[in-house]
């Protein structure tokens, strides 16, 4: 199990072993996906409507095909359920997101969050310990959800 886990953070999360722009790019968007997956599954009820908004979020963000946003949700599903902590996903994104980025995901996590018309609170609760762990003012997470709510 823990070289599972070594390989995995060699393999999909490191910044040191980068390869190229287009890898790292995949890795964000990795990291990216769990955390939206995160939200969703935080209520225990991984619902239709949740998985439509997060394969819309990341139409929306990146270039990628149908075909390629299915493997990036089946590869953050499983890297989801093999990851022990967030930091692992937030270390990555705050070396290589701007303030504007992890603001953006926010407002993403919330809008799905908000997305059955009702904030389950480990929904709230896990959206606010990222935002904390990407070092977001609260302020800035307010506005991203207030955004959000609006959407």
């Amino acid at each position: 199990m823990i070289n599972r886990l070594i390989l995995f953070f060699e393999q999909h999360l490191s910044v040191t072993n980068v390869e190229s722009e287009e890898d790292l790019e995949q890795r964000l968007q990795l990291a990216s996906a769990v955390l939206l997956l995160e939200v969703a599954q935080a209520d225990r009820h991984y619902l239709k409507h949740e998985k439509k908004r997060i394969h819309k979020a990341i139409a929306d963000n990146y270039s990628l095909s149908k075909a390629n946003i299915k493997s990036l949700m089946e590869l953050a599903d499983t890297k989801s359920e093999e990851a022990t902590d967030y930091h692992q996903f937030t270390s990555l994104l705050n070396k290589k997101f701007s303030l504007g980025q992890k603001i953006h995901l926010i407002e993403l996590m919330w809008q799905v969050a908000f997305v059955d018309g009702e904030l389950d609170i480990h929904e709230d609760h896990f959206i606010r310990k990222i935002a904390e762990l990407l070092y977001l003012r609260h302020s800035e997470m307010l506005s991203a959800r207030e955004r959000a709510k609006k959407s």
